[in-house]
């Protein structure tokens, strides 16, 4: 079964555009993971793979768990104080 793309090529083309050291082994075992998000997928674009980025949900929904303790916090708090005066 040939295959659509030949990842493995591009790969080695990108890491030399960019300066990227790579064993041959590394680029096999990352172009047959390109081979099968492209099969589940579609064709994938090679900036896009490497891009790194910041996905701020995790941290949104970090900060919004904080901030739910910190008021359940200070009501308890109040709540205990109320009793002890």
């Amino acid at each position: 079964m040939p295959k659509d793309t030949d990842y493995l090529s591009k790969l080695a083309t990108y890491n030399a555009k960019h300066g990227i050291t790579a064993t041959f082994s590394e680029m096999k075992k990352t172009a047959r993971r390109m081979q099968k998000l492209h099969d589940e997928r579609g064709p994938v674009d090679l900036d896009a793979f490497f891009l790194l980025y910041q996905d701020p949900t995790g941290e949104t929904a970090v900060e919004n768990v904080l901030a739910e303790r910190a008021a359940q916090n200070e009501a308890n708090a109040a709540r205990r104080l109320a009793v002890a005066a």
